[in-house]
């Protein structure tokens, strides 16, 4: 029963993931413009109807989009619309940059969340919880494209706190320059973190009291067994179901908000090159990160539903029956 319902729900990533891409194309297709005519330019017309044939624009709808999906099956991404560079190639350039961001803002958040979280629910209603409460809160209603620009002017520009690279540093590899490529980083991370540390301390908060009142956790203090143990070992686990399925879900919203801090930050990743197709017109760059993204957010949440059972063995056993 469990390895049919494993592969129920990746039939369903498989059927989703359809979808994302029909409307994606759809949606795209209608908008204003001409691919072949943003290839060509101020070519002559014969040019456009070359370009034309060669994209399938000259086909129906459904014959351009299967072969358009074939192509992206196949690994032909095809090239950007002017000037003419492989897709892959912007892809290998610019998605390190996000990856980065978005790995180096969650584990940020994940690191300063579990320990407020866990304190406060220890704690709750005391100071210290009230006082992180009115933080979190605060700090949900800074968006990234003012947060940002204060870390700048706080962390690069004034002094005597100017401690990070400025915006538009150059970025090296996390290969060939750790320290440098994580000092050009932090700010970046951080911006897009602490909207992220503010979702999962008030989730985790809210389980860990719940979890804390547990028959289990009274019996674990009758036995005498230190808070520390008692909130790592046996309260923290049972209360991350619903941080996981939040930070699922919040793939979304980090590639949205990577997107704005890339472009603050002067970072060239998959936001940047996504700004500079919009803005060209460029829809088969569009229509590529687009699907990307999209991969990715299905992709992670059916990973974390498989992880369940693995947190929990009471999914484990459900799932079995």
């Amino acid at each position: 029963m469990a390895h049919l319902a494993r592969l129920r729900r990746a039939l369903e990533a498989l059927v989703t993931l359809l979808l994302v891409t029909l409307v994606t194309y759809f949606l795209t297709s209608k908008l204003p413009g001409n691919e072949g005519a943003v290839i060509c330019g101020s070519a002559p017309v014969s040019c456009i109807r070359h370009e034309d044939m060669v994209l399938y624009l000259n086909h129906p709808f459904f014959a351009r989009y299967l072969h358009w999906i074939s192509n992206l099956l196949t690994g032909n991404l095809g090239n950007t619309a002017s000037p003419p560079v492989p897709i892959t190639t912007l892809l290998k350039q610019d998605y390190p940059v996000t990856l980065e961001l978005i790995i180096y803002s969650q584990v940020m958040a994940v690191a300063v969340a579990i320990p407020l979280a866990m304190w406060g629910a220890l704690r709750a209603n005391g100071t210290f919880d009230k006082v992180t409460t009115g933080l979190t809160f605060a700090s949900l209603s800074l968006p990234y494209f003012v947060l940002g620009p204060l870390l700048v002017l706080l962390f690069t520009i004034s002094k005597p706190f100017n401690w990070f690279p400025g915006v538009a540093s150059s970025l090296p590899s996390i290969w060939s320059s750790p320290g440098t490529n994580l000092d050009v980083m932090f700010l970046p991370s951080l911006t897009l973190a602490v909207g992220s540390v503010a979702v999962y301390q008030r989730l985790l908060r809210a389980d860990m009291i719940t979890t804390l009142e547990e028959d289990y956790i009274v019996m674990a203090r009758a036995k005498g067994l230190s808070t520390s143990r008692i909130l790592f070992r046996h309260a923290l686990r049972p209360s991350t179901f619903t941080v996981m399925t939040v930070g699922g879900v919040q793939i979304a919203t980090l590639i949205t908000g990577a997107v704005i801090v890339e472009y603050v930050f002067g970072l060239n990743g998959l936001g940047s090159a996504l700004i500079a197709a919009v803005s060209s017109k460029d829809l088969p760059t569009v229509q590529v990160i687009t699907v990307i993204v999209a991969v990715a957010f299905i992709v992670l949440n059916f990973t974390i539903d498989q992880l369940y059972a693995v947190i929990d063995p009471r999914v484990r056993r459900a799932r079995a029956v």
